[in-house]
């Protein structure tokens, strides 16, 4: 009797890193649906260590919804994640409303959510004022990340180890912190840029801490 070897079907082609997925998502060219199926399993951590350094700003905002930009940034530099994301649910409002014409159709907060809970796993977050940051981040997104790190306090520890002088009547701004480490200021708000710009200022801090 013969029996006739089955073929097995090739594999599903796969999403190599959350950077090509959001490749997908961030240019308002593909549906949601697509970019779910494509992120069952995490991405693995292409990172130098552990460290993601985050930055979120509200983009505009109306009576019934608000779009939000959240981005990720790795420790080689690399923006592993960089979207805007429309939201309906109430959300902490950080530096007030702001009217902006975007180009790209933002994604949902549902999505976004599925999203940052596989990017966080086990990282590090560094923000710049921690809290009120984290406070942006889907609650399942900061409790599954290792921890979180604030580079505001962690400047304003060395500065005081430096004899860096601080003014006590200004807020303390990320600009501030990059310029008194002779670090090249922020010329936008754009999230990515502002993480960036953290990941430097940290980095910075290393090498006088």
């Amino acid at each position: 009797m013969l029996f006739r070897k089955s073929i097995a079907p090739p594999p599903p082609q796969r999403i190599e890193s959350i950077s090509d997925l959001l490749a997908w998502c961030g240019a308002g060219r593909r549906s949601e649906t697509f970019v779910r199926d494509g992120v069952r399993k995490p991405p693995p951590q292409v990172s130098a260590s552990d460290h993601l350094y985050f930055a979120a700003r509200l983009v505009a905002a109306d009576g019934r919804q608000q779009v939000m930009q959240y981005a990720f940034v790795d420790d080689r530099g690399n923006v592993a994640f960089s979207a805007f994301v429309r939201s309906t649910s109430p959300v902490m409002m950080y530096g007030g409303a702001a009217s902006e014409d975007l180009l790209v159709e933002p994604i949902s907060d549902a999505l976004f959510g599925e999203l940052a809970v596989r990017l966080c796993a086990g990282a590090t977050l560094v923000g710049f004022h921690r809290v009120l940051q984290a406070g942006m981040l889907p609650d399942q997104a900061v409790a599954g990340a290792a921890g979180a790190e604030c580079a505001w306090r962690r400047f304003q520890a060395v500065a005081r180890q430096r004899g860096i002088g601080l003014s006590r009547r200004e807020p303390l701004t990320l600009n501030d912190c990059l310029e008194k480490l002779g670090l090249a200021p922020l010329e936008s708000e754009d999230a990515a840029l502002r993480a960036l710009a953290i990941r430097a200022l940290w980095r910075k801090l290393d090498g006088v801490d």
